[in-house]
């Protein structure tokens, strides 16, 4: 009988009967696919690659297996998606045991390595890509959500805002195996997507524990209707029967609600009613979930409490160590400068308050994760589930001199008075970030560093934003600034594209800007300058998933619409081009789109008048996108209403005039485009 690793050998050397290897001409159920994976996955695995450590090649590794996963729960996937989907798993799970070796550890035999990763991500796109344009999403909601899932980016909280070192969690498993009083088969089910990266460390310890009741999975739950429900198409291929005794144990990130959680728990109690247990595990606890909420069963440490990690340094802050830190990292210049420590407040904090509740910043009563479990920035989540969580991604910090490290500024040698923090996402997910974030740099500032999953810039002085000062440039000067901001678009359609959708699947965009609207009226006991009539008139029922071009690409723009995030700085000469900065780069928080919705929001955030919308649309050269664009402008209503409620939960009256207020605006400039 053939092994899951002699095919994983066959795999790596590009040999296995009848694989789908992603070349050009290969079919998905009779639709040619495209000739390799899109950008964002090609440079997932040359990210992992340069790399070269056993926690990049395990990282991407991980990533093919949700992105497969999904692709091979739809129905109609082929059976050889499902074949090397087995394959990927026991790659992650090969890998799993290098990573849990250390950073000197061995790669084992037949250790996956780039040829593998390479074809196991080209043939993974290529199935996604075939399945989409068969149309398999075509009144198939389930099927739907989960193309739309595997043509995402999705970065694991481990990796993004609930910070763990992943090695550990070998450990942890490892841990708890020794620690059961009866050792028993052990099942293995990872919740996508935090499953997927944590759920082969605990395979690996269970089978070098002799304990392994079945090869691992993973399970993808779908929201629908306001319920969790599981794929049949994928609960339908799990082993019909454990042995006697197993303990099934269900990994994923840190539960929120817990509901999650306890809709994969029912539904694995029904399909193995023998099971001696079910566990939940996340990094550095195991709990159980059952009518009487979550209860933790294990505490072990998340991170490595020696690491001296900037965001280990945060609670409380001291200037004295994050400088050194900043320093020792080459983020800020090696000399006796004395800088403090201040918060980083946008202009979003300004103009409508700080979050009178905020359940990711510290509050009263938080206190730093100690030894106990872990260390660095805790935040509170909500109260069902006590987590502490490491997460920096709302607490951004500057370094702030007192004095200018030199007496010109804007000299060759001059040196930022201030350094400006902004945490990214860490591992080598934060590491392929980084690399984008980089290629992007002319949007940034030239003092520029990657640190401890943290971008670090200088502070330019003089920068204003673009809205205001537009309509004040000269012509050439406003046209060099547009040109600039569609290179960014096109940039993003580089490095940041996820591949073709199928050009029939829609949302809703009048549906959801209607619901949010309805959510915002109540939170502001107001009335609002928009109502079902003007809805009806700016705003279609349907509009196509992936724009005009059927393609989708990363971007940023679920945090970063408000015009604030453009900002330019002083009036150049005459001939020379402004300098064009973009707040808010990176995508790791950010979602999938087409170029309509970076076009449309640009456009109402900006006011554009007739000539610069002439000059816009020049500078993108695709009329189709753009017309679409305009023809979806009031859509970008909804990212503003979307922020409003999500940062400002508890408005003041004050507050609650100024968002009713700048909805007017939006709402009549739109109304002008017509």
């Amino acid at each position: 009988m053939e092994t899951v690793n002699a095919r994983t050998a066959e795999v790596i050397s590009g040999e296995t009967p009848g694989a789908h290897t992603g070349r050009p001409g290969i079919r998905t159920g009779g639709v040619a696919a495209p000739a390799g994976p899109p950008p964002l996955r090609r440079a997932a695995v040359a990210s992992a690659v340069r790399l070269g450590t056993a926690e990049a090649r395990y990282a991407c590794a991980c990533s093919i297996e949700q992105l497969l996963a999904d692709t091979a729960a739809c129905p109609t996937a082929p059976a050889s998606a499902r074949a090397l989907l087995d394959e990927v798993r026991q790659a992650c799970q090969d890998l799993a045991r290098a990573v849990a070796a250390g950073p000197g550890g061995q790669f084992a035999p037949p250790a996956p390595g780039p040829g593998f990763l390479e074809r196991a991500m080209a043939r993974t796109a290529a199935y996604t890509a075939g399945l989409w344009q068969d149309g398999a999403a075509r009144d198939d909601a389930a099927a739907e959500a989960l193309l739309r899932h595997a043509t995402d980016w999705k970065t694991p909280e481990c990796y993004a805002y609930d910070l763990a070192d992943v090695a550990l969690v070998h450990g942890q498993a490892a841990a708890w195996l020794a620690a059961t009083e009866e050792p028993a088969p052990v099942f293995v089910v990872g919740i996508r997507t935090g499953g997927s990266y944590l759920a082969p460390l605990w395979a690996a310890a269970v089978a070098a524990a002799g304990r392994t009741a079945a090869p691992w999975t993973s399970l993808r739950p779908l929201r629908t209707a306001g319920r969790i429900s599981l794929v049949p198409a994928e609960t339908g291929r799990l082993p019909a029967a454990l042995p006697p005794g197993t303990v099934v144990v269900a990994v994923d990130d840190q539960p929120d609600t817990g509901g999650t959680a306890r809709a994969v728990r029912d539904a694995l109690a029904r399909r193995y009613p023998e099971a001696r247990d079910i566990v939940c595990a996340s990094p550095g606890r195991t709990y159980a979930v059952d009518g009487a909420g979550i209860r933790p069963l294990t505490r072990t440490s998340a991170v490595r409490e020696d690491a001296g990690r900037l965001w280990q340094l945060l609670a409380p802050a001291d200037a004295d160590r994050l400088t050194d830190r900043a320093r020792a990292g080459g983020a800020v210049p090696a000399d006796a400068t004395a800088y403090r420590v201040t918060p980083f407040r946008g202009p979003f904090l300004t103009a409508y308050g700080p979050r009178a509740t905020d359940p990711d910043a510290p509050r009263a009563g938080t206190r730093p994760t100690g030894p106990a479990d872990g260390t660095g920035t805790a935040t509170s989540t909500p109260p069902a589930t006590g987590v502490l969580r490491i997460s920096p991604r709302n607490t951004p910090f500057s370094l702030v001199a007192d004095e200018p490290a030199t007496a010109t500024p804007g000299a060759p040698d001059a040196r930022p008075r201030a350094y400006h923090f902004r945490f990214i996402g860490t591992g080598p997910h934060g590491a392929q970030g980084a690399e984008a974030v980089e290629a992007l740099g002319e949007f940034l500032p030239p003092v520029r560093r990657h640190l401890d999953g943290y971008l670090v810039t200088g502070h330019e002085d003089g920068l204003r934003p673009l809205a205001t000062e537009l309509p004040r440039m000269t012509g050439r000067h406003r046209r060099q600034a547009l040109e600039a901001v569609a290179r960014y678009w096109h940039a993003l359609d580089r490095l940041g594209g996820l591949g073709p959708v199928d050009p029939t699947v829609t949302y809703a965009p009048r549906e959801r800007l209607a619901t949010a609207l309805e959510r915002l009226r109540d939170r502001l006991a107001r009335p609002l300058p928009v109502d079902g009539a003007w809805l009806d008139h700016h705003l279609p029922r349907r509009a196509a998933f992936g724009g005009t071009r059927a393609r989708v690409f990363r971007t940023s723009l679920p945090y970063s619409h408000q015009s604030w995030h453009w900002q330019v700085g002083a009036p150049p000469a005459p001939d020379a081009p402004p300098v064009v900065r973009r707040f808010g780069l990176d995508w790791i928080w950010g979602g999938t789109g087409p170029l309509e919705a970076e076009i449309s929001s640009f456009v109402v955030e900006h006011r554009l008048d007739a000539a610069d919308l002439a000059t816009l649309r020049t500078a993108v050269g695709d009329d189709r996108a753009f017309d679409a664009a305009l023809e979806l402008a009031g859509d970008a209503l909804w990212w503003n209403v979307k922020s409003w409620l999500r940062r400002c939960p508890a408005p003041s009256p004050d507050t609650a005039r100024r968002i009713a207020d700048g909805l007017g605006e939006l709402a009549r400039y739109v109304t002008g485009l017509r």
